[in-house]
């Protein structure tokens, strides 16, 4: 039988979502859960698809968005998991990971904590 867990409960964790690369650069992304249960979604891009984005000369992005543990719960229901299981154990992973999409659908809040882009 499963035991339940609060989130805040769980110990600290980091899961890479997307370690990608292409012609158009790398993309890296990783979830860490800290020890108050909190999630933070850590991102960093180089390369050509940056300035796709950005504009010329623009090649590198690096950003960090938190889920607040009171959220993470909404989460773990949204990723179909239930008590016992580990979101990090849920979240979309690979190239064409998008959680920012998983969490739009589902009206969870994120807080932007950094981001920065440059060359």
């Amino acid at each position: 039988m499963r035991q339940t867990r609060v989130m805040s409960e769980l110990p600290p964790r980091t899961v890479v979502l997307r370690d990608h690369s292409d012609e158009n650069g790398t993309r890296h992304l990783r979830a860490v859960r800290n020890t108050s249960g909190d999630i933070t979604l850590e991102g960093h891009d180089l390369g050509k698809g940056v300035s796709d984005v950005f504009g010329p000369g623009i090649t590198e992005y690096e950003w960090a968005h938190q889920i607040a543990a009171s959220d993470a719960a909404r989460l773990l229901t949204a990723l179909g998991g239930g008590p016992g299981d580990d979101v990090l154990d849920l979240l979309p992973t690979g190239p064409s990971a998008n959680i920012y999409g998983l969490l739009r659908t589902h009206g969870i809040p994120y807080t932007a904590t950094f981001s920065r882009h440059g060359s």
